[in-house]
């Protein structure tokens, strides 16, 4: 019964911040020049950064995944976690695509 209690808050949780919606969608290139992610959720942005980031212990690291993990709670606000997440991109100096906040 307790592990169903927990998929359930975890399922609730992840529902949450999947419709935690970024103003403008971050598009990111990472490992091959055609390879991109688009990033337009506080959910897209803590799963990238937790799968697609070998050292996963920078402070810029941390203080975006605990930015989304606060927004994702709503105790923070989206576009902050959108912020940390785009200073943590660029300190590993992963590329991002400027023209997108254009749009």
């Amino acid at each position: 019964m307790m592990i169903a209690a927990l998929r359930f808050a975890r399922s609730g949780v992840q529902y949450f911040m999947e419709n935690q919606s970024f103003r403008t969608p971050i598009v990111i290139y990472a490992g091959l020049p055609s390879k991109f992610y688009l990033v337009s959720t506080v959910s897209d942005a803590s799963d990238f950064l937790f799968d697609n980031w070998a050292p996963n212990d920078s402070l810029q690291w941390v203080d975006a995944m605990n930015r989304c993990a606060k927004a994702g709670a709503g105790e923070a606000s989206v576009e902050g976690a959108r912020s940390a997440f785009l200073v943590a991109v660029k300190a590993a100096g992963i590329r991002v695509d400027p023209s997108v906040p254009l749009f």
